[in-house]
């Protein structure tokens, strides 16, 4: 058995390589024409489509591990290109079906022979995603939908992920020798992120009572007037099959069509988050895949949440930072959400510079929520994190990554059905206005003005110290370097065998100690650049601008030249 699964993993091992080392060889040529060295090609951006599709349709030859990789790709718009995105997300509900006789044998080992079980069963899927698909049925006279794991699922996932593991420790390795470190980090962590999601996700029975769960909670909020969530048939219901309720609607990737039936797209938007929001803080459960194959509008204009399959719990410490950074960038107090994000350990601030500098940061993103994006400055926020900062300030750890998923990954399907859906003001009103949390606003702003007035005087008194260091050091080399001057001379005269090369070499050291003593006093604090927070409108931009574009990039820079000979013309007129 080993034998056989070590040869599998082999084999999958090889059919990635076949089908990535293609694509990362004409990636590599892109950036160096001739491998080593040259400049970069120029792309057009039917190429860069060409390309996308070539990646989307490379993912999806390989199954369901590797198409499970490129939806965790498009949420990670700080590591994939929009237009990347835009081909991959055709692998979110668009999956060539299974075998039919498979998907059989799989429901007559798990409930039963379909024939028998139901009066009626279509063979052919209403949808089909890269771990299930789902098939309509009638049972007892009510219709229901059958959601069917892939034949052999588990045992292909295992094989690819083993064979993932191969193939991210070699593309990582090559990525850091062409000086993509950063890149080359981002792809490990999805890769993590995808083989403990792809591991809950292929539990039926574990997404089986988490939908139980939220369809019980709606009902007893009085929230089913707004959200439909299927209900579950428990006795149907294994590790590999889930029959539940059917509930028709048009998928929210249908916009058009959602129009025509008269519904309104800024309502839907809005209903889509509120059902989101009360998912998460009030009833405890994160569902992390919120993209437009999950959603649909009935024709009663109630939202229906199809998949539950990737969903989590934090901790209740977790859920109530979270929360509080939300308030914050939901109510433009900043010092709020950088509390939220000390609280959370996603920032370890130690002076009233990173302070300010985080302050910023959470700024910009409650602008950017709020569909403010002309008044955002990323190259201040950078600037000053790259003042305050050595590394990037900001780590997420598993659960704070999920969260942020699961809001961040609402708040942009509802912007994309709604272009001026204030994300923000929805914020304020679900956790303010309507105190669906037991979150006292004043409490949370006094706690944040004095952790920051606490930083300030720490700051200060790490700045003490570290003047009192900065002076010891110099006093202990401003010695040694006199000493050895003089030492030179000393040694020059009492020792005369030594000779005169010897001394003067011992001078000039004690020299060059003291031109670096000088320059102590005048260089400033390095700076350190470190990775550059990037949001959701401004990777839009690299659409834009091609790799060897040269055109485009020129007109880029002159304006953002522009735009900073205005800055410093008001400056200099203030």
């Amino acid at each position: 058995m080993n034998s056989v699964s070590r040869r599998r993993r082999l084999r999958r091992v090889l059919a990635a390589l076949r089908t990535f080392l293609p694509l990362l060889f004409t990636y590599w040529r892109d950036t160096n024409r001739y491998l080593f060295f040259g400049g970069s090609r120029m792309l057009s951006e039917e190429d860069r489509r060409r390309r996308a599709r070539r990646l989307a349709d490379a993912f999806e030859s390989l199954g369901t591990t590797y198409i499970k990789v490129a939806q965790f790709l498009t949420t990670r718009p700080d590591f994939v290109p929009p237009i990347y995105i835009q081909e991959l997300q055709r692998l979110q509900d668009d999956v060539a079906a299974a075998d039919p006789d498979g998907v059989r044998e799989v429901l007559e080992n798990e409930i039963g022979d379909p024939d028998e079980l139901f009066e009626e069963f279509d063979e052919e899927p209403l949808s089909a995603a890269s771990v299930s698909q789902v098939h309509r049925a009638v049972l007892n006279g009510e219709d229901v939908a059958v959601k069917v794991q892939r034949p052999e699922l588990r045992e292909r996932v295992e094989a690819d992920l083993a064979a993932l593991k191969t193939m991210v420790g070699f593309l990582t390795r090559l990525m850091q020798v062409m000086g993509e470190d950063t890149h080359a980090g981002t792809l490990v962590s999805v890769t993590l992120d995808v083989e403990e999601s792809l591991r809950e996700e292929i539990d039926f029975q574990r997404e089986a009572e988490v939908m139980a769960e939220i369809h019980d909670a709606v009902e007893d909020d009085g929230f089913d007037d707004t959200v439909v969530v299927p209900e579950l048939y428990p006795d149907l219901s294994t590790p590999r099959v889930v029959v539940m309720s059917f509930e028709d609607g048009v998928k929210v990737k249908h916009p058009d069509e959602l129009r025509n039936r008269g519904h309104d797209l800024s309502v839907v938007a809005r209903r889509i988050v509120e059902a989101y929001l009360r998912m998460a803080f009030k009833y405890g459960v994160y569902q992390t895949d919120p993209h437009h194959g999950n959603l649909a509008v009935a024709d009663d204009g109630r939202v229906v949440i199809y998949d539950y399959g990737m969903s989590v719990r934090p901790s209740p410490e977790i859920t109530d930072a979270f929360a509080r950074f939300l308030v914050g960038v939901g109510t433009h107090d900043e010092d709020v959400a950088v509390a939220a994000l000390e609280d959370l350990e996603a920032t370890e601030i130690r002076s009233q510079r990173q302070w300010r500098a985080m302050c910023r940061w959470a700024e910009a993103v409650s602008k950017d929520v709020a569909g403010d994006t002309d008044e955002i400055d990323l190259g201040e926020v950078a600037e000053a994190f790259d003042e305050a900062f050595t590394d990037f300030p900001i780590q997420m750890n598993t659960d704070i990554l999920y969260s942020l998923r699961s809001i961040t990954g609402v708040q942009g399907l509802a912007t994309s059905l709604d272009p001026t859906y204030d994300f923000s003001n929805h914020l304020a009103q679900f956790f303010v206005e309507q105190r669906s949390l037991e979150l006292d606003l004043e409490e949370i702003r006094r706690d944040a003005r004095e952790r920051a007035k606490r930083v300030h005087v720490d700051s200060m008194r790490d700045d003490v110290v570290d003047e009192v260091r900065r002076a010891g050091r110099r006093v202990v080399a401003s010695v040694a370097a006199a000493a050895m001057v003089l030492g030179g001379g000393l040694l020059y005269t009492a020792v005369p065998a030594v000779g005169a090369v010897a001394s003067a070499a011992v001078s000039l050291l004690g020299l060059l100690l003291f031109a670096r003593v000088y320059r102590s006093f005048r260089e400033k604090d390095s700076e350190v650049t470190g990775p550059m927070f990037t949001m959701r409108y401004q990777m839009e931009k690299w659409d834009e601008v091609g790799v060897g574009d040269d055109e485009a990039t020129e007109v880029y820079v002159e304006e953002t030249q522009e735009e900073q000979e205005e800055e410093s013309r008001a400056v200099a007129e203030d």
